[in-house]
């Protein structure tokens, strides 16, 4: 049996800059292993990208569309399943200015 998905993060509507951390503070998960479910709308195409710190270093993660050459189709929902590791925090950048239609990232304990 697995504990209930806790909500982290809620945005709706929201500009959001280029280049830039989505998240005012990176999550950090509060049990390792768990889930990161992320599902997320732009109104314009770009790519989503995971930025993954621990220790200090930060590694930049593509989250891709299926079939879609690598940027987010505009105006569509997409689901992501990211896997939390210890001393590890996370935090989101888009490529482009765009409207963030809705995000919401949900921690889920251990199984899926």
């Amino acid at each position: 049996m697995t504990a209930e998905p806790i909500k982290r993060i809620s945005i709706f509507n929201t500009s959001v800059t280029a280049n830039t951390d989505i998240f005012s503070s990176d999550i950090i998960p509060l049990t390792v292993p768990s889930y990161l479910r992320i599902y997320v709308t732009f109104d314009t195409a770009g790519v989503l990208t995971l930025k993954r710190t621990n220790s200090g270093t930060t590694i930049s993660e593509n989250l891709v569309g299926e079939g879609t050459g690598g940027s987010l189709v505009e105006n569509v929902p997409y689901i992501f399943d990211i896997i939390t590791d210890d001393e590890e925090t996370y935090n989101l950048q888009y490529s482009v200015n765009a409207t963030l239609l809705k995000l919401i990232v949900l921690e889920i304990d251990r199984g899926i």
